[in-house]
């Protein structure tokens, strides 16, 4: 009963470290795809930057790009700390494995062993058939061989496992100093990644304080422009208030559904998380929500939506099946689209070139028209917003990762 205990204890514990083993190296996989899109994101960045850097910049364009790589460099280096910790974990794993790899491959050699000295004292023919001969009856002889047959087999079988497990701990060991390289090479590159984003922390510095001089003066200008984003804002609201009551004839302050739009509704949360971009390639410039402006840092800003930028000449694309509610254009901005998706509205502004029109349908992917580029800055924009009904929802956890 106690041998059997210990088996079942041994096989516990091989069960869980290799189920640690398994969650370590699928958490490294996950943490490597984050680094390399995070990787591409400063790609991105840096060429956003460049091509804007053509035209005429203010000291708040400079402010704001270099804030963005530092958020992204930041993400950059946490993640580098992470694939680090998690290398920890996996090379503790490995070590405990090859130890214990070792432990069993000693207890196998010193069984082997023992089976090869008494082999050895029963090797010859002569015994064996002596044995086989002494017997009393045909059922006894053959039980007799049946024994040396098995033996000779069990023998073998051990030898193969020593073998085995030779193997595996090569195989370990193999790993375990590919994943100490790998370590080393993510610690060298942080450290790289941590040169860059001094440099730029103090460039950072640099800009923040020669703007300092003339703070109020553009806490005043940001606080104007929120100030005509947040009528932009009002007037989408009443382009959604007014598509309401005409779908229930003011008998409520929900959308009046038909079959067809129950079921878009239900498609479109059903692909919540994985929604295609409304650009091809962009940067989130703009989260959703309450937060401190990227350059006067006593400014907090507000969104219902968010900004990507995004390459001159993008192409802005429906994020989804629907219909086309709304082509508006309001003083003090660029034109914009909203898509009714059931319930659900997709708002896509800032454009200077405009492909659909009020009832068009569309389907996901289906180009809506031009993201309008700024001549003096160089930057071309999206104003992106998900409602629900009029409820804003944050885009981020609606869009494809």
């Amino acid at each position: 009963m106690r041998l059997l205990n210990k088996i079942h204890l041994f096989l516990f514990i091989s069960l869980s470290l290799g189920l640690k083993a398994q969650n370590y190296q699928e958490r490294q996989k996950q943490l490597e795809a984050q680094k390399i899109s995070i990787k591409k994101e400063i790609q991105q960045i840096n060429t956003l930057i460049n091509d804007s850097r053509k035209k005429s910049r203010s000291l708040v364009d400079e402010l704001e790009d270099i804030q963005l790589k530092i958020l992204v460099r930041d993400r950059l280096i946490r993640v580098n700390n992470s694939q680090v910790n998690n290398l920890n974990n996996i090379i503790s794993n490995q070590n405990e494995r090859i130890a214990d790899l070792e432990v069993d491959l000693k207890k196998l050699k010193d069984e082997y062993s023992k089976i090869i000295y008494s082999s050895y004292k029963k090797k010859s023919s002569e015994m064996k058939l002596m044995f086989l001969f002494a017997s009393e009856n045909v059922n006894q002889a053959f039980r007799r061989f049946q024994y040396f047959k098995q033996y000779s087999k069990y023998r073998k079988e051990q030898a193969d496992k020593i073998v085995s497990i030779q193997k595996e701990i090569s195989r370990n060991i193999d790993s375990l100093d590919k994943r100490k390289t790998e370590k080393q090479n993510v610690i060298k590159e942080n450290q790289s990644v941590r040169q860059i984003l001094n440099q730029e922390r103090n460039q950072q510095n640099t800009l923040y304080n020669n703007l300092l001089k003339d703070q109020k003066n553009y806490a005043a200008e940001i606080q104007e422009k929120e100030k005509q984003t947040k009528l932009i804002d009002n007037e989408i609201q009443k382009l959604i208030r007014l598509a309401i009551a005409e779908s229930n004839n003011n008998n409520s302050s929900n959308f009046a559904l038909t079959p067809e739009g129950r079921l878009i509704s239900s498609n479109f949360e059903l692909n919540k998380g994985s929604l295609p971009w409304p650009v091809r390639e962009g940067i989130i410039t703009r989260r959703f929500g309450t937060q401190p402006h990227p350059v006067v840092r006593t400014t907090t800003i507000n969104s219902n939506g968010i900004s990507i930028a995004t390459s001159a000449n993008a192409i802005a694309y429906s994020v989804f099946e629907g219909e086309v509610l709304s082509v508006y254009g309001f003083s003090g901005s660029n034109p914009g689209v909203l898509i009714r998706h059931g319930k659900y509205i997709s708002n896509y502004q800032n454009l200077s070139s405009i492909f659909v029109k009020k009832g068009d349908k569309v389907m996901a992917n289906d180009e809506i028209g031009i993201v309008f580029t700024n001549e003096s800055t160089g930057k071309t924009v999206l104003k992106f917003n998900i409602f629900n009904e009029l409820k804003p929802e944050n885009p981020t956890i609606w869009l494809a990762k």
